[in-house]
């Protein structure tokens, strides 16, 4: 009875675990060994490969982005500061020089980018100097002719010389000076010496074209050929290239409808004209203009030549002489006197450069 009680309990305990799923333990790690492989042929062993080590990991480093750089800020202006004054840039009291500073016009000024090329010459005091002593004596030549414009309608004159060498055309530009620094005054000057043109060299001009080449070209016109320099306060005709023949040139007439327009357009014209002596180029223009300027040289020119020179203008168009390099003191006048009462004018030395 027993065994049969114990036969039905491992019944129920069967049915129990039969009921309940266990749960299965992890299986036991092993070792994969690879076998050594065998050559079918020799039989040998072949050694395992060994495996090459891996290379480094190359890091790569980006460097920080710069940031952009702030914009300066320009300060704000003061209200408290001046003003800059503007520079004279005609004539007037000379200005001090500073650096980049060129002598050009009627004063010092700053070089500009449209410059021209040249320097002015030394000698030309009227434009450079114009409250030296120098320019005093040019100034009272215009005073001269002012009057005889306003009395007898001078407008229109000729400067020459007896020669080469007397300061004639130096006279001439810095009387051109001198009347154009009237602020209301139109002043041009013309170089008719085509045989030795030296205006636009004193100048410092570039003058590929001139009086020649107008005189020439009969399509040409006046424009073409007048030159206003920003730093001179007048007008230039300048002679350009020098001709072999200037005789037949100036005969052309188109010098005298030349010098009537210019005469409309402008208060006073001056004629560098070519020296009386010894060639006739003068006596083509004697008959164009009002009247004449003689410079001479003081003890150089010679009496006789002088006399020979009024006879080629004629004593009563001659205004008067400019006694060039004159060591004595005096008061400068200009007076016309058909009787051939001569004044000196510019008694004390002007320092004109002399050919």
């Amino acid at each position: 009875m027993s065994k049969f009680f114990k036969a039905l309990e491992k019944v129920e305990h069967e049915r129990e675990a039969a009921a309940t799923p266990e749960t299965p333990a992890p299986p036991a790690a092993t070792a994969v060994v690879a076998e050594p492989a065998v050559c079918p042929v020799t039989g040998a062993v072949a050694e395992a490969p060994i495996a090459a080590p891996a290379p480094p990991a190359v890091r790569t480093i980006t460097p920080p982005r710069a940031e952009p750089a702030a914009a300066p800020v320009a300060p704000a202006p003061s209200p408290f500061a001046r003003k800059p004054e503007p520079r004279p840039t005609v004539y007037g009291a000379p200005v001090a020089r500073e650096a980049g500073d060129t002598r050009r016009g009627f004063a010092w000024q700053i070089d500009a980018a449209d410059t021209e090329a040249g320097q002015i010459d030394d000698h030309l005091v009227s434009l450079l100097e114009p409250t030296s002593f120098a320019a005093e004596q040019y100034r009272a030549v215009r005073l001269a002719i002012e009057t005889m414009r306003h009395e007898r309608g001078t407008r229109v004159v000729g400067v020459s010389s007896p020669g080469r060498g007397d300061g004639k055309t130096m006279t001439a530009l810095n009387l051109a000076g001198a009347l154009a620094q009237a602020p209301d005054a139109r002043v041009v000057l013309v170089e008719a010496d085509l045989r030795h043109p030296a205006a636009a060299r004193y100048l410092g001009l570039s003058a590929p074209r001139g009086l020649s080449s107008y005189l020439l070209d009969h399509a040409m016109d006046l424009d073409t050929v007048l030159q206003r320099p920003p730093a001179i306060a007048f007008a230039v005709i300048p002679a350009g290239a020098a001709s072999s023949m200037p005789y037949e040139l100036l005969k052309s007439p188109r010098l005298g409808a030349l010098l009537t327009e210019l005469r409309q357009r402008f208060d006073y014209v001056l004629v560098d004209t070519p020296p009386a002596l010894p060639f006739p180029d003068v006596g083509i223009v004697r008959d164009l203009v009002d009247g004449f300027v003689v410079v001479v040289r003081a003890n150089r020119t010679p009496k006789e030549m002088l006399q020979d020179t009024m006879s080629v203008l004629g004593r009563q168009r001659t205004l008067g002489l400019v006694f060039n390099d004159d060591e004595r003191s005096g008061v400068p006048t200009l007076e016309a006197d058909g009787e051939a009462r001569w004044k000196r004018l510019m008694p004390r030395p002007l320092g004109a450069r002399v050919a």
